[in-house]
């Protein structure tokens, strides 16, 4: 337990360090909008001119466009669609701005969106776009008499370069603690469906304890009150009644201890299985709520953990969610699980995958249905009857 307990503090700590050197990087990204910008912005005010080019107001246009694209992109949880809409936007723009204004040190804002492309893409792909957007920025400064293209190719290159390999570094670093993360969560729940598994064995043995201790227990009893029918001395009928007596007495004491033991194992503590799950996420941040009334059997409990663990592996992988909803609630002659996170939900993540199938197939085969939805947030319906309704 306390291993579990270091390894999701350090999985908490390593999330928390990631948010910070992220908002990190916005400051510095919107400093060197803010410094590399200044000079040109000084010479719009004094109508002077750079690189023998006049600078014209588009520039400015341009520039605001392509700050106002940067706190898009990094402050805002945007859906995959619209945050490269937003990567092309800025590299349109400082395209632009080299066009109207064709100076070599505009290539420095291609560090900008080269560290947020590494960070959203594979290795291949940012490589890519870094040769690209290099070449489209050489491609508009060949527009200009004498272009400084060695500035370009050797150092706005080079930054480029060192800022995409940092940013590959965290990227895999995230990558592994989420994996870390996922198999911590398995673990927890494997540890809470072995002990669901111990205790219905106790109560299998406790089953087998009152077969084997009331059956002797009321059979002596039985005797001793057919024999006190049967005798017609007054001592001796008080002798077996008193026998009687103790019997019974010696069977409540019995009966109450075994029904204490089935009543504290009566279910399966699929509350602690769900909060040992969120305990286990650092992100997103796991709500769980659950109805006292609820009452699940083994194979229901390992099912709809089975679904939790799908919901958040979801959310973490796909959905970019802050929160994920855990309710589990009496339905009918069953029990609803619900989870909904507050993720950038795609259509497209409604689409069944191996996870998705193999958790409407769990559930069904229990005589449960599935349900899933993506609107504002991806949803998880889950609805299992009661094992008593099973059976009937």
């Amino acid at each position: 337990m306390a291993t579990h307990n270091a390894l999701w503090q350090n999985l908490t700590m390593t999330g928390s360090f990631k948010r910070q050197q992220h908002w990190i990087f916005c400051i510095a990204a919107l400093a060197v909008w803010v410094a590399w910008g200044w000079p040109i912005l000084t010479k719009l005010a004094e109508g002077g001119t750079i690189r023998s080019v006049t600078v014209s107001p588009l520039w400015l246009v341009a520039y605001l466009v392509f700050g106002s694209a940067i706190l898009g992109a990094m402050g805002l949880k945007l859906r995959p669609r619209l945050h490269w809409a937003l990567l092309w936007l800025q590299l349109g723009c400082v395209v632009a701005m080299t066009l109207l204004v064709p100076w070599a040190g505009m290539s420095t804002f291609l560090v900008i969106i080269a560290w947020q492309v590494a960070m959203a893409t594979s290795t291949g792909r940012a490589l890519g776009w870094i040769a690209f957007q290099t070449l489209a920025i050489i491609a508009a400064l060949a527009q200009a008499i004498s272009p400084d293209l060695c500035w370009v190719v050797t150092e706005s290159l080079a930054l480029q370069v060192v800022l995409f390999l940092t940013a590959t570094a965290m990227r895999r670093e995230e990558e592994t603690g989420r994996a870390l993360a996922r198999t911590n969560r398995e673990l927890r729940s494997a540890q809470a469906i072995i002990a669901n598994s111990v205790r219905d064995a106790e109560r299998l043995r406790i089953s087998r304890e009152l077969h084997d201790a009331w059956g002797h227990e009321l059979t002596a009893l039985g005797l001793q009150l057919e024999i006190a029918s049967h005798v017609k001395d007054p001592e001796r009928v008080d002798d077996h009644v008193a026998q009687a007596k103790s019997l019974a007495r010696a069977l409540l004491v019995k009966v109450r201890d075994v029904v204490s033991a089935l009543r504290d194992t009566e279910d399966c503590n699929l509350k602690a299985a769900l909060e040992a799950l969120a305990h286990s996420v650092p992100a997103p941040r796991i709500h769980v709520e659950m109805a006292p009334d609820v009452r699940v059997g083994s194979e229901q409990a390992h099912a709809l953990m089975r679904c939790a663990q799908e919901a958040v592996t979801n959310a973490v992988r796909h959905a970019r969610a802050d929160n994920l909803w855990l309710q589990v609630t009496p339905d009918g002659d069953g029990v609803r699980l619900v989870a909904r996170d507050d993720g950038g939900a795609n259509p497209a993540a409604a689409t069944p995958g191996s996870g998705l199938r193999g958790m409407r197939e769990r559930i069904e085969a229990l005589g449960g249905r599935l349900a899933i939805r993506a609107d504002l947030g991806f949803t998880v319906e889950a609805w299992l009857p009661s094992e008593v309704a099973r059976i009937a």
